[in-house]
């Protein structure tokens, strides 16, 4: 019988798979958003062949990238794989057991046979519905760690689009105090030559070029940042400094088509739509609600356990030509404990679950009500800065217009330019203050509510191979 049942049996070997580091560097180092199976990637998500590849590559492409190349959507994918595994672990049914016995005996008088032999085998049974208990809280636990993969997928598209406002901001920033650095040496040298002259004050003209040097010092430093922010993004992206650096990034959406796509209702109907998309929308709400009932499920088989299994051990034996049959059972008795426990233990976790789920809801509606009260402040403001320098524009043409007619000198001129300047740098200021709150709620109800694109209906499917 034993020999019958062994060959069936079909084992696994042991196949070692050691991390290969310099492999691993290169594969990063190689993955390219011009390749053809990145193409293909965006073809799959409406992308025409006519735009591939990219002439120009703006947030949306890079949101892709990210989606494809990013590791740790990667981590996210093989934490479901093993909890799929662990759901197959759950559903097992425990091995029969089989034992035998063989005695020879020393009285053989009357021709008896010497020999005792015997069979038994072990059938255990599960009660309680212990495995249904098992496999259920495996699959929830499987259900939150493929939400995992989907929250990944947005905290990857979010870090991208800060990412993408912070490095235009900064390009836009280091374009004015350029123009502001031309401006202050401008203004430093009539001001040292009317020094000569004896028309202005030596602390005139040092206070010029102490400005000047102070906007050289943050012009430098906004340069290096824009370094950092490109690598930045690089990261970001999922790709090597040199591989994005290949790429021909586009401009910054404009502040009209920014404000188009990013225009949230005010209307008190509409804010509650708002939070109640916020409340379903979210990822992590669904995550935990995956976990709560993983933690109902536990406390089920602990409940389940205080009813011990039982094993049925049906034989058969040959004790000296006298052939016998039995049919025996064994359990445990629940004398000492009944697994009370492990089932306090997963009540308070059931409740921990539950109090975390409340904390988690009750965090999001403030989050929206504080970051929705952001947004709109930072609307007034730039809107008012908006005013602040027409007002400026104006007066600056009213400057041009005076010099033109010999009414105005040069310096004058120079520091209404400059004064447009810093204006146009305090606008820049606000407007990406509301991009950044724009950012904050849409981060705060995970629906994106304008460009860059929606996210892929399953993030998990269409990324690249391991």
């Amino acid at each position: 019988m034993l020999a019958a049942l062994i060959p069936g049996c079909a084992y696994q070997s042991y196949t070692a798979r050691p991390l290969d580091i310099p492999a691993i560097s290169t594969e990063f180092r190689a993955r390219d958003p011009l390749g053809a199976d990145f193409q293909a990637y965006l073809r799959s998500q409406g992308y025409e062949e006519a735009q591939l590849p990219p002439g120009k590559w703006g947030l949306a492409e890079l949101v892709y990238s990210a989606l494809y190349f990013h590791s740790d959507l990667d981590v996210a994918r093989a934490m479901w794989r093993a909890s799929q595994a662990a759901e197959v672990s759950a559903g097992q049914r425990a091995n029969p057991g089989v034992s035998g016995d063989l005695e020879h005996h020393s009285d053989t008088a009357n021709g008896i046979s010497p020999w005792t032999f015997g069979l038994a085998i072990d059938i255990p049974i599960e009660t309680g519905g212990k495995r249904q208990a098992r496999i259920d809280r495996a699959a929830s636990l499987s259900e939150a760690a493929r939400i995992e993969i989907a929250q990944t997928a947005w905290k990857v598209r979010s870090r991208m689009q800060a990412s993408w406002i912070d490095y235009h901001a900064a390009l836009e920033q280091t374009r004015l105090l350029e123009e502001e650095l031309a401006l202050r040496s401008e203004i430093a040298s009539m001001l040292e030559a009317r020094l000569h002259a004896g028309m202005a004050s030596s602390l005139e003209s040092t206070s010029a070029r102490l400005l000047m040097q102070k906007t050289q010092q943050q012009l430098d430093a906004e340069k290096g940042r824009l370094i950092e922010l490109r690598s930045r993004l690089a990261g970001n992206a999922g790709l090597s400094v040199e591989k994005f650096n290949q790429l021909s990034l586009a401009a910054s959406e404009s502040d009209a088509a920014y404000a188009q796509s990013h225009a949230f209702p005010v209307a008190p109907d509409t804010n509650a739509e708002m939070q109640e998309s916020a409340l379903l929308n979210r990822l992590d709400i669904r995550a935990a609600l995956a976990r709560y009932a993983a933690a109902e499920a536990r406390l089920r088989l602990e409940i389940a356990r205080q009813y011990p299994d039982i094993v049925l051990s049906p034989g058969y034996s040959y004790d000296q030509g006298d052939k016998i049959w039995s049919i025996g059972f064994s359990t445990l008795l629940s004398l000492l404990n009944k697994n009370e426990g492990n089932i306090a233990e997963a009540e308070a976790q059931r409740e921990l679950e539950a109090a975390k789920f409340r904390a988690l809801q009750a965090g999001i509606i403030g989050e929206l009500e504080s970051h929705k009260a952001a947004y709109f402040q930072a609307l007034e403001t730039l809107s008012r800065v908006k005013r602040l320098l027409d007002a400026q524009i104006e007066r600056m043409q009213l400057t041009q217009s005076r010099f033109d007619q010999g009414i105005a000198d040069r310096l004058e001129l120079t520091t209404a330019k400059l004064e447009s300047i810093l204006l146009r740098q305090n606008l820049i200021n606000s407007d990406i203050r509301v991009k950044t709150t724009a950012h904050a709620l849409e981060e705060t109800m995970q629906h994106p509510l304008g460009t860059p694109p929606s996210m892929p209906s399953d993030p998990g499917r269409g990324a690249r191979t391991e």
